[in-house]
């Protein structure tokens, strides 16, 4: 097994080998990511070493992670999320990637460990600030519209739907001709994507709810690169 233990040496990402259910070696970065002084000290491990007793959903590691060296000894390589634990005890969210490989006439599974935690820290952030942005979009006393670059309806909140008088699933199938004005020579809501900038126009809108007189803005929202990624329309019902 000389030759496979030269290359896992060289591999820059985290990689135990398990056979019969026990870690036989392991590589430098293995060694560093879950906390030991060197390799030598994950060499006969039994694999449920490397995970805390039991998983988030409530699974038992050790049953867990021994069906998933099964699979793949019976041909089926897995790759899967998994809460490891280092030796100091701490625990961090990991992708797992395993298959089965004969050397020397042994069955080995090389364990590949990559560290998602930040990754997984990072989507968290994004939903909850994505969460944290619809929260303010549904309490906001103004009404507003979310467009999408196809000009397609994203969102609306209750004060819109109120000041229309549509009902939210009748606007699934509504388009953003729908609310242009009833005067032609206003400018639409597509020319601030176009032009990257805050289109304000006072326009006429013939709606459920009436025939409403509105100052509209319609603002770019861009990403981190400055890209317009969705337009943001408000409204203010100026009906004499």
């Amino acid at each position: 097994m000389t030759w496979y233990r030269a290359i896992l040496y060289t591999l820059p990402d985290a990689v135990l080998l398990v056979e019969n259910g026990r870690c036989i070696e392991g590589n430098a970065a293995a060694g560093r990511l879950f906390g030991v002084a060197g390799r030598e000290e994950v060499i006969g491990r039994d694999v449920s070493w490397f995970s805390p007793p039991r998983q988030p959903d409530g699974r038992a590691s050790e049953e867990a992670i021994h069906a998933c060296i099964l699979d793949a000894i019976r041909g089926r390589p897995g790759r899967f999320a998994w809460q490891c634990r280092r030796a100091d005890g701490t625990t961090f969210d990991a992708e797992i990637a395993l298959a089965a490989a004969r050397i020397d006439d042994a069955v080995v599974i090389p364990v590949s460990i990559r560290d998602s935690s930040r990754e997984n820290l990072l989507l968290a952030g994004a939903r909850a600030a994505e969460w944290r942005a619809e929260m303010v979009i549904q309490g906001n006393p103004m009404p507003l519209v979310i467009w999408d670059l196809a000009m397609t309806l994203r969102a609306v909140n209750k004060a819109f739907l109120q000041m229309t008088g549509y009902e939210r699933k009748t606007l699934e199938s509504m388009s953003v001709h729908d609310f242009e004005s009833l005067d032609r020579t206003a400018r639409k809501i597509a020319d601030a994507a176009l032009e990257g900038q805050t289109v304000l126009e006072e326009v006429t809108l013939d709606l459920p709810a009436g025939t409403r007189t509105l100052i509209r803005y319609s603002t770019p929202l861009v990403d981190g690169d400055g890209n317009v990624i969705e337009i943001l329309t408000v409204y203010r019902d100026i009906t004499p």
